[in-house]
């Protein structure tokens, strides 16, 4: 599954994560159907591929996905795999994913952190006037 998502081939892939879980990172193609809300049949007319290609699934480490396979082969999946290790193995081997872009991470916003830390920090030199006496 790695090397199709590195050629970029159509691959049909569902994480049954929570939302906020997804939103955080994710595998690139991949689409959010968290457990609680999976309706089988609209998963399996949303199909990017044939009926008879593999309909991969990923969680955090196979428990959800394997429960959203059976309801899946319920529904009429053939081909249902899920992804082993989940997304802790596929991190851990240094598998590419994407991550939600962090405030931060936008130019502007960046420039404005350093500067702010350049005034944070003491000053190279100190000047001390001379005192009268």
């Amino acid at each position: 599954m790695a090397a199709l998502i590195d050629k970029r081939q159509p691959l049909d892939l569902i994480d049954v994560r929570t939302k906020q879980e997804f939103q955080s990172f994710h595998i690139r193609g991949a689409q959010s159907c968290p457990l609680r809300e999976l309706s089988a049949a609209k998963v399996l007319r949303g199909r990017k591929r044939e009926a008879t290609e593999p309909l991969y699934i990923i969680c955090n480490n196979r428990v959800r996905a394997s429960l959203a396979a059976g309801m899946l082969t319920g529904a009429g999946c053939r081909q249902p795999v899920v992804v082993d290790g989940g997304m802790e193995t596929w991190v851990r081997e240094g598998l590419s994913v994407m991550y939600k872009r962090p405030f931060w991470d936008f130019p502007l916003a960046r420039f404005c952190c350093e500067l702010m830390e350049l005034f944070r920090r003491p000053p190279l030199a100190t000047y001390e006037s001379p005192r009268v006496a």
